[in-house]
């Protein structure tokens, strides 16, 4: 599917000029579209709220996408920006409804700076799905997979989760969860990181509900951390 057709943004800014600018640009966009039109719901960053390096917000209350199109019915949106020494995380949480026909979401994080040597990262994603009428339920990917974690501008994949189709009995929920590598552990990116970013494409059946929770994180890998150790001696030593 076509990203500017159906596109959440969520995106972090590192040093303060740039973050100036960041406060008006748009932080989170849900974009929905089915054969009754297509819909949005824009945040900027003015509208989250900054707690130091972290950035968060809430939706207060359900907002209509547009006429049989559908709905988002909350959302949860955190940004953890800690630089070069502390990794960033990108977590998308939100609640959607379908419109009268089957509906596609897509729910994707902006660029979020990293600047990292070398890196390490995390992913996680899980969504539950929710019949509303008694006829069942299904949600499925548009495209590869439900989520997907990527890096450098998209350019590159972390991680493919939830690739399949679930679905729900009258009245019923089903859910599904993945994660890479798994058990807690961290896995290498390749190449340098100068961002992350995280995306969710799916289509829900018509009237239905469907939520889904992810976190992205990528840290200094021990080498970019010696690599800093080593820059901080010079700059004292010079001193």
């Amino acid at each position: 599917m076509n990203k500017t057709l159906c596109t959440t943004v969520v995106a972090a800014i590192a040093g303060s000029a740039t973050l100036a600018t960041a406060q008006a640009a748009e932080a989170f966009r849900v974009d929905a579209i089915n054969g009754n039109g297509t819909g949005s719901f824009v945040v900027t960053f003015e509208d989250g709220t900054w707690d130091g390096n972290v950035w968060t917000y809430e939706l207060d209350q359900a907002r209509d996408l547009g006429p049989g199109v559908g709905s988002i019915e909350s959302a949860l949106i955190v940004i953890t920006n800690n630089n070069r020494t502390g990794g960033q995380t990108v977590s998308l949480n939100f609640n959607v409804a379908a419109g009268a026909l089957n509906t596609v979401f897509d729910v994707a994080s902006g660029n979020v700076a990293a600047a990292l040597a070398s890196a390490m990262g995390a992913a996680s994603a899980g969504f539950s799905v929710t019949d509303t009428l008694g006829d069942g339920a299904t949600l499925a990917p548009d495209g590869d997979a439900i989520y997907t974690a990527s890096y450098n501008n998209e350019s590159s994949t972390f991680a493919q989760l939830l690739t399949s189709p679930v679905s729900a009995g009258a009245f019923s929920t089903a859910s599904a969860f993945a994660e890479f590598p798994g058990g807690g552990g961290y896995a290498p990116l390749t190449g340098a990181v100068t961002d992350i970013s995280a995306r969710w494409t799916f289509a829900v059946s018509a009237f239905d509900v469907a939520s889904g929770t992810s976190v992205f994180t990528v840290i200094p890998s021990p080498a970019s951390l010696a690599l800093l150790g080593l820059g901080g001696l010079a700059i004292r030593r010079r001193r």
